[in-house]
């Protein structure tokens, strides 16, 4: 049957569970490093771009400058997203050495 456990250890799923996650995160803080390096001037560029667009627009222009600030915020957020995604798993990686080095202690 397909998605049935083959075997009665919850140990074993939980392994093959923490082996995928690990996994999957990893190629996920592979991939918002690769963005930044390739990309993160993008983000940059984009945003002075539509802050720009910000404080030249004239006042009637009102729809048109929120717009550009929305898109700017969003950008800055996805920007920062990205960078707190490799902090927290850098965070985690030290942390885990440091426990990984007292038990051997």
């Amino acid at each position: 049957m397909v998605g049935v456990p083959m075997s009665d250890d919850p140990s074993d799923d939980t392994a093959a569970a923490d082996g995928r996650d690990r996994a999957g995160r990893q190629q996920q803080i592979r991939r918002a490093r690769e963005v930044l390096s390739d990309a993160g001037w993008l983000f940059d560029d984009f945003v002075n771009n539509e802050m720009r667009k910000v404080l030249v627009s004239q006042p009637e222009e009102r729809d048109q400058r929120e717009e550009a600030w929305r898109r700017a915020r969003v950008a800055t957020e996805m920007k920062a997203g990205l960078e707190n995604l490799i902090e927290s798993y850098q965070a985690d990686a030290r942390l885990k050495e440091r426990r990984e080095r007292h038990r051997r202690i």
